[in-house]
């Protein structure tokens, strides 16, 4: 906004160390990530445990972005080519967004209304992030792709989120985020539901990558066109797809 569009504020207000929008707590059934929290401080402390984020933030930015950067920012200009929605669709991601009100909880799919434009109202600041952790059962496959020209230090063509649960060969669970295909960040909902209840095969793939790479309606622009930006989405989830076959034989 200063940078490129030349806006001058007159007032600005620094809440990135606000101890209330700071901090990463768990719950029973869920990880709690204050919206002020920096990149690399989640990386840090949640890699590991929430592999997606340990995928997807080592290619956002570059560390000296990390150190400050922040979900609550990422999220609050509601750009659709950002990096961090697409894997929190994946993990199916709430927001606590708080006002002098109270505070309610919105889940991310249902955020975003428009090209910049979300639920949030002009009173109410994005407190926090929530994420669902597993309870029991198998731990889903995940996996954040990030097309760009550059791998690192480079905004996105296109991003996808993947949470995929398997068990016995067959899709039991299927969660998949997009970005830069849409004026808003969304989730690849034909796909997950032809994914679930089918075996984990080629061929199946192949199937969801057809739908896959129509879900969204992608615009061109100097990063990339249409065309190429709807044939990177099927290819990411063949890409997906290989990528669990090699890490599955590796473990074998």
């Amino acid at each position: 906004l200063v940078n490129i569009r030349g806006d001058r504020p007159e007032n600005v207000l620094a809440v990135d160390r606000i101890p209330e929008l700071r901090g990463i707590t768990w719950a029973d059934d869920h990880v709690e990530i204050g919206a002020a929290q920096t990149l690399t401080e989640i990386e840090r402390s949640l890699s590991r445990t929430v592999p997606l984020l340990g995928q997807l933030l080592p290619q956002f930015a570059s560390r000296l972005i990390r150190n400050s950067a922040t979900l609550g920012g990422n999220l609050g200009t509601g750009s659709p080519i950002g990096d961090t929605p697409p894997a929190l669709l994946a993990l199916e991601a709430s927001l606590v967004l708080v006002s002098a009100d109270g505070e309610r909880e919105v889940p991310l799919e249902d955020y975003f209304t428009g090209y910049r434009q979300s639920v949030r109202r002009a009173d109410e600041l994005i407190a926090a992030i929530r994420i669902p952790t597993p309870t029991s059962g198998p731990a889903p496959l995940t996996a954040f792709h990030k097309i760009a020209k550059r791998r690192f230090d480079d905004i996105s063509s296109v991003a996808v989120g993947y949470a995929v649960t398997v068990t016995d060969g067959v899709v039991v669970k299927a969660r998949i985020g997009l970005g830069g295909v849409a004026a808003t960040p969304l989730r690849a909902y034909d796909t997950e539901e032809l994914l679930e209840g089918s075996p984990w095969t080629a061929e199946t793939v192949a199937e969801a990558a057809a739908v896959l790479r129509a879900e969204g309606a992608p615009l061109p622009d100097p990063r990339a066109s249409s065309a190429y930006r709807t044939a990177m989405l099927g290819t990411s989830l063949e890409r997906f797809f290989v990528e669990t076959q090699e890490s599955q034989e590796a473990v074998r």
